[in-house]
């Protein structure tokens, strides 16, 4: 009888340590899929949504833009970069949000001096400007 408890015990603590170990193997993360980068030169064209005058003490007016869209690539977009009307070059970007998991990006731009921009404007930005030498 002894025996018999003891092979009933050996079989419930394998049985449960094989559970245990494929509830392990499922619950583990997928393996991160990478977007590819946007092509150099790929427009991305959203609408200013909101204009400032000054955030803060010493600051200049901005403007900030949102689009979404942009699902399966990357931008690879940084402070400084040009936002576009038409050819023509209207600001320097001073603050960009990805938001991967919705496909949206936020630019936050200064505009050139005596460039007028308004709400509802159209603009664009290079998701992946060209290396300058």
């Amino acid at each position: 009888m002894k025996l018999f408890r003891l092979a009933l015990v050996i079989a419930i603590v394998v049985a449960s340590l094989s559970t245990l170990s494929s509830w392990n193997l499922s619950a583990q993360n997928p393996a991160l899929t990478v977007d590819p980068l946007a092509k150099s030169g790929t427009r991305f064209e959203m609408d200013v949504i909101e204009s400032f005058d000054a955030k803060y003490e010493g600051d200049t007016p901005g403007h900030i833009g949102r689009a979404g869209g942009l699902n399966g690539v990357r931008p690879n977009i940084a402070l400084g970069d040009g936002v576009f009307r038409g050819e023509d070059r209207i600001g320097t970007i001073t603050n960009v949000a990805w938001s991967r998991a919705q496909g949206g990006l936020t630019i936050e731009f200064d505009p050139d001096s005596k460039t007028r921009v308004a709400v509802g404007d159209h603009f664009w930005v290079d998701l992946n400007p060209a290396e300058t030498p």
